[in-house]
């Protein structure tokens, strides 16, 4: 488990030489034990009645499907394992379960999307999860069901609060983790770092200081469970939403934080699967020298589009900014990035005049567009983000961090790239980009957004 938490001034003496600027105050994360924390969560009260027909399984029912709901909130949909169910419980509970998922759930699939994962189905719930506020992250959701979300002061009716106990949960945790030891799967779970994917994350928790600032309160003082989870590959922790600005202003063995990331990586990740050939080396020179750059002029076309339709302005900061919809806080900047992924990767309008960056991609890289194309034929918007982010995941949190373990560097995945000590960056850039290149064929462009210096390799 974690290591007990350390005293916030700890370290302070260590990390006050990058602090002279701006007089930050660093400190440790708080973390606290997972095995005496309980998880209190809200669960609709209709879904909590139905557990109240398991008799002396109830219990297990309540919390089992609290944390279904959990994920049904988070993801508008959620997965049960047969093998979970089969090791963990007694066939009485999982008629009773399997009754219970008739009654309130929908099926949605019933087998595995990935070679070599585990055999789950699928559901989403009868019942509506809670509306959030809206994105814009370059992949259109489905519209969540209209919901009243609690402001979180007070818990509306239709909701109750559940308390799982952390033994309950520990007991669980370790019952799985040794089913995925017993049948060599990878667990999607670390509490204390005994996953190999864990291990080296957990290390960098460790030596990791965060701005002390009120934002960053319930991180420094009064603390979280030190856990990661892996999500569709990706890896996440309790500082994974950190706010962009405090990451970077954070430390890491006493230093900077460094973020090494692959440039455009769903994209490298697409080039990759094109035959050798003339196509495939022209798509990769213009990943040298920058993909989203050669799609400028569509996309300023496509954004003077939306300030003459009252959907874009640019603020006085001189940022381009998108209204969402009728509340101001809702509204987002517009980034290349995010309109490339959602016009040429996860379309929902297949229309060319919807999709004005794709008709530049078909124009500029026609072998390319047809790929995805093609992809798009047989998955959704969301399938193919699944396999571009697992894929992610496999050459990030799998082999890029077992490298930098490898290499003595302490490092922490975040997303398409990693974060590492500012004076190992030049060594950390060159074990991602040889990672790269055994997943990918080819050397893509990494950036390295501490000191703003770009490499390209050829």
């Amino acid at each position: 488990m974690s290591q007990t938490s350390r005293d916030l001034a700890d370290g302070g003496d260590r990390v006050q030489d990058y602090n002279t600027d701006n007089d930050t105050r660093h400190a440790p994360i708080k973390f606290l034990d997972a095995k005496k924390s309980d998880l209190m969560t809200i669960m609709p009260r209709a879904l909590a009645e139905q557990a109240d027909s398991g008799g002396k399984h109830r219990v297990d029912l309540l919390y089992e499907l609290a944390l279904l709901w959990r994920k049904y909130k988070d993801d508008g949909e959620f997965s049960i394992s047969q093998k979970l169910l089969d090791e963990l419980y007694t066939s009485t509970y999982r008629r009773k379960l399997r009754d219970i998922l008739k009654a309130v759930a929908t099926p949605i699939r019933t087998h595995s999307n990935y070679a070599g994962s585990v055999r789950c189905k699928g559901y989403r719930f009868n019942i509506s999860r809670p509306k959030k506020a809206p994105t814009y992250n370059g992949i259109p959701e489905d519209e969540p069901d209209d919901h009243n979300k609690s402001d979180g002061s007070e818990v509306p009716a239709k909701l109750i609060r559940v308390v799982i106990p952390a033994a309950w949960l520990w007991d669980r945790y370790e019952r799985w983790t040794g089913i995925c030891d017993r049948n060599d799967w990878t667990s999607r779970l670390d509490l204390d770092g005994r996953t190999e994917w864990g291990r080296p994350l957990f290390a960098a928790l460790d030596e990791i200081r965060i701005p002390a600032t009120v934002e960053t309160a319930r991180l420094t003082e009064r603390g979280v469970v030190k856990m990661a989870r892996r999500k569709r590959g990706r890896c996440y922790d309790p500082i994974t939403n950190l706010r962009k600005d405090l990451r970077r202003d954070s430390l890491i063995d006493g230093e900077p934080i460094a973020e090494v990331d692959i440039h455009a990586c769903y994209t490298a990740v697409l080039i990759s699967k094109l035959p050798a050939g003339k196509a495939k080396d022209k798509a990769n020179a213009a990943m040298q020298t920058g993909w989203y750059a050669q799609f400028d002029e569509s996309y300023d076309e496509w954004f003077d589009a939306k300030v003459a339709s009252g959907r874009g302005y640019i603020n006085e900061a001189g940022e381009r900014m998108l209204r969402l919809d009728d509340d101001p806080t809702h509204d987002k900047p517009a980034s290349i990035k995010v309109e490339y992924q959602r016009q040429c990767l996860f379309w929902r309008d297949p229309r060319d005049e919807s999709n004005p960056l794709r008709v530049t991609l078909r124009r500029l890289h026609p072998e390319f567009c047809h790929l995805i194309e093609t992809l798009r034929q047989r998955m959704t918007p969301s399938e193919l983000s699944d396999v571009l982010t697992r894929a992610e995941g496999s050459l990030v949190v799998d082999s890029a961090m077992a490298e930098l373990e490898r290499a003595g560097i302490t490092a922490k995945p975040n997303h398409d790239g990693v974060l590492v000590p500012k004076s190992r960056v030049n060594e950390a850039r060159e074990i991602l980009l040889q990672v790269c290149e055994w997943h990918l064929g080819f050397r893509p462009k990494v950036t390295d957004k501490a000191s703003d210096r770009i490499t390209a390799t050829a």
